[in-house]
């Protein structure tokens, strides 16, 4: 966890930031850092297992998956792995080159 304070204005402006197509996306890549970076021992309290982190995944990509969690996850991804780690992954996706799905 990081040192700093949570900034809000930060998590509002980076929510409403992210195209509303691409949140699948930003999704897996904030729970497979998430859990990249998480102790057997969160693992093994979440899945029952020390080192079952294809479980952990599927664990938080179902709790994160309804569109009311989605500034959650933001906000767990600054507390556990920063701000400034959660920009960069996001800014590495390039969301803005996900073209939106068209209705044919």
């Amino acid at each position: 966890m990081t040192d700093s304070v949570l900034n809000l204005d930060l998590v509002d402006q980076v929510f409403e930031r992210i195209p509303e197509w691409t949140w699948t996306t930003v999704r897996d890549a904030i729970v497979e850092n998430l859990v990249d970076n998480m102790p057997g021992a969160v693992v093994e309290r979440l899945t029952g297992t020390y080192d079952n982190f294809d479980l952990a995944e599927k664990i938080l990509i179902d709790y994160y998956s309804p569109a009311d969690k989605y500034k959650d996850l933001i906000v767990d991804s600054f507390k556990i792995i920063g701000d400034e780690n959660t920009l960069y992954l996001l800014d590495s996706l390039q969301l803005d080159k996900i073209a939106e799905p068209t209705e044919d």
